[in-house]
């Protein structure tokens, strides 16, 4: 009988010392999961953050500049440059202008920015020196981008 209770004290010790470790393994697994999340959290960022950065040096250049242009010319608000217009989504757009590295303070005003840069009047000037092969398709690209905003400015001022 003693023999007995000897190996079921024993055996009560492995399993909690096997219940430890793994316990432990978990809670290392978990830091490591959360470790990495956050590194991929912070590498995304800092992508976006270089994205809305080249996006306003395109701007600036895009404005001291006459010469033509064309469609993967054009500093699309989104993070990955359009190579078509299947790449210019409403989703994709929402999520770059409402960014928390595009300017603006609020929702509303970061869409007002994204707006003015836009509105069809004022891009007028940048379309007229798209090439003739990339206007139409340019045309409906910013089309896609204007209604997206239109949306978004809509919904801003509910």
């Amino acid at each position: 009988m003693q023999r007995l209770q000897a190996h079921r004290r024993e055996s009560e010790r492995h399993r909690a010392a096997f219940e430890q470790r793994r316990r432990a393994h978990e809670e290392k697994e978990r830091l490591r999961w959360e470790q990495e999340r956050e590194a991929q959290r912070s590498r995304r960022k800092e992508a976006e953050r270089a994205a809305q950065d080249e996006y306003e040096t395109r701007w600036t250049e895009l404005s001291s500049t006459s010469e033509s242009l064309g469609f993967r010319d054009i500093p699309w608000p989104t993070f990955v440059q359009p190579q078509s217009l299947d790449d210019i989504t409403p989703a994709k757009v929402t999520r770059f202008v409402l960014s928390p590295s595009h300017p603006g303070e609020t929702r509303r005003e970061k869409v007002r920015n994204a707006l003015r840069r836009w509105h069809p009047d004022r891009f007028g000037r940048v379309l007229a020196r798209v090439d003739e092969g990339d206007r139409e398709m340019t045309e409906e690209g910013v089309g896609i981008v204007v209604r997206c905003l239109n949306s978004l400015l809509e919904r801003e001022s509910q």
